[in-house]
């Protein structure tokens, strides 16, 4: 059976409470002795951070492929009007 909490500790005592779930325990918490919600650790996935490499992939492709015009060097005066 998973451990209990009070919605009270949830609130009051968070940060340990994170860190049980991050060690792998489950824990249930109850309001007035009825359990609400069920708090688990979730899966680790590799999704993340391969749909984040696509994208970046997509970006660097993007920006390749545009003209932003002036490729010179930057001169401070030219950004002012006179």
């Amino acid at each position: 059976m998973d451990a209990t909490v009070t919605s009270r500790d949830l609130i009051h005592n968070f940060a340990a409470i994170a860190a049980r779930v991050a060690a792998g325990e489950d824990l249930v918490v109850t309001r007035h002795g009825k359990p609400i919600v069920k708090i688990v650790r979730p899966e680790a996935s590799n999704k993340a951070s391969e749909d984040r490499a696509a994208l970046v992939q997509k970006a660097l492709a993007f920006r390749m492929s545009q003209n932003f015009g002036h490729a010179g060097k930057f001169v401070r005066d030219e950004a002012y009007d006179d």
